[in-house]
């Protein structure tokens, strides 16, 4: 009668084990699937270092030249559902709404993490003062397949230069932008006085 118990007592035993593995599997696959990828050959093509902009940190520069339409890199991270309690960052995107159904439960990407080079582009305006000062060299555009995300050059992009864009209408750009040495930063690239005025458009 020993016997018998120590005999079912191995098998329930396996059981147990091989049902906690499936659970750490489940839960590490999740973890994997609610990581937007990116494609990291595009790394290749830039590097991150101490942005020219006042107080900005870092910023990214072309690695090799980058011509007009091409890709610069795709933008990934951790995707988000409307629950999660990362919204507010600075770092949070909204997937395109034509995606929503692929990308099911989530709508959003916190890109602070797993997003690549190009989660370091900084902001420079396409206007200051009602004049066009011509600084961005990409866009992001959302698109409604994988990879959702990708920033594109809007001109020539050369080695060494570093790589300015819009964050778009929603961002909040006011605090940094009238900071004195950052207003000044820009305003001397286009050769305006805005000592008396200044205005900007993203």
């Amino acid at each position: 009668m020993k016997k018998r118990k120590y005999l079912l007592i191995v098998p329930f035993t396996l059981l147990f084990l091989a049902g906690i593995s499936r659970l750490i599997y489940s839960q590490r696959f999740a973890q994997e699937a609610a990581i937007l990828k990116i494609n990291q050959e595009y790394e290749n093509k830039t590097v991150i270092k101490r942005s020219r902009i006042p107080g900005a940190g870092n910023g990214l520069y072309a690695a090799v030249k980058i011509n007009k339409g091409e890709t610069i890199g795709e933008l990934g991270g951790r995707l988000v559902s409307d629950d999660d309690e990362s919204h507010g960052n600075h770092y949070i995107a909204s997937i395109p709404e034509c995606a929503w159904a692929r990308t099911h439960p989530y709508k959003y990407i916190d890109a602070k993490e797993h997003a690549g080079h190009v989660s370091r582009i900084n902001f420079a305006p396409s206007e200051i003062n009602g004049i066009e000062t011509h600084l961005q060299n990409a866009t992001i555009k959302q698109v409604c397949e994988y990879p959702y995300f990708i920033y594109v050059a809007l001109r020539d992009i050369e080695p060494g230069e570093e790589i300015w864009s819009s964050y778009g209408p929603d961002y909040e750009y006011g605090h940094f932008m009238n900071i004195p040495q950052v207003r000044e930063f820009f305003c001397g690239l286009v050769k305006l006085d805005c000592r008396d005025r200044f205005t900007f458009s993203h």
